[in-house]
């Protein structure tokens, strides 16, 4: 019972909003121009059995994916080793934060006009996007470890892998799962954002097309996958992550401190 009840409690909520929402639509608003909960569960089902917006779907993941593993690699990377060599990082660092200030739906069109409409320029743009929160946060991470745990390992007779290993991994890791997490909305807003430009199949595209057919059953429909596909890959990562920080202190409360 005391595990049922906290599902309940959240749950609540959104049983409140979708009852009005339902009901409003039945007596006070026009469910053309809104939609309504009832009809877009039917059409939802009829889509997925139609089985056409599965390949949508299969495409936008995929461009998350490519571009959210891409992109937070090569920050990580980029984060970690600046972190460690402080002069080249006060040369690079500036255009870093140059290039971090640029708005990337500004620069969307460029990417696509560059890469095509395929799959290329929306990984490109997903990149853009988790590249530079992943480098924060690395880079964050380390310029936070004590210099002395370090100079100790190495004293004690610790090589430099050993050093990564046992007391720089550990000690950024917290950084590592904030920036993966983060990165994931960005991920998925960089995806939409190209398919929203320029695509010939996903589901911004598809979003798009419901949207200019006025077929507001179709946009909740596309919104509602887009909410479920990042519902699964944040709820992916807190699961690796809860596995791989079990070790820190009040890590079930959300605890990021090392």
């Amino acid at each position: 019972m005391n595990r049922v009840t906290p599902i309940i409690q959240a749950l609540l909520p959104a049983v409140v909003i979708i009852g009005a929402w339902e009901l409003g639509a039945m007596f006070a608003f026009d469910p053309r121009f809104v939609g309504q909960p009832s009809q877009i569960l039917s059409y939802l089902v009829a889509e997925l059995r139609r089985g056409a917006i599965w390949a949508d779907a299969a495409i936008t993941f995929w461009e998350i994916m490519l571009g959210y593993v891409l992109g937070a690699l090569s920050g990580g990377a980029v984060g970690f080793v600046l972190g460690f060599r402080p002069r080249l990082a006060r040369i690079v660092e500036p255009y870093i934060l140059i290039f971090s200030a640029i708005p990337k739906i500004a620069i969307a069109p460029i990417i696509i006009i560059a890469l095509g409409i395929g799959i290329q320029s929306k990984v490109a743009i997903v990149i853009s996007m988790v590249f530079f929160l992943m480098f924060y946060a690395v880079y964050s991470g380390v310029k936070q470890i004590e210099p002395d745990f370090i100079h100790q390992a190495r004293i004690m007779g610790a090589n430099r892998a050993e050093v990564i290993g046992y007391i720089v991994i550990p000690a950024i890791a917290p950084n590592i799962f904030d920036g993966l997490k983060t990165s994931i909305i960005f991920a998925v807003i960089g995806a939409l954002i190209g398919e929203f430009i320029a695509a010939r199949a996903g589901l911004g595209y598809y979003i798009l097309n419901a949207s200019g057919a006025f077929n507001i059953n179709g946009i909740w429909v596309g919104v509602i996958l887009i909410v479920a596909l990042v519902f699964v890959l944040t709820t992916t990562i807190g699961i690796v992550e809860r596995r791989v920080l079990r070790w820190l202190p009040e890590m079930g409360a959300g605890g990021n401190g090392i």
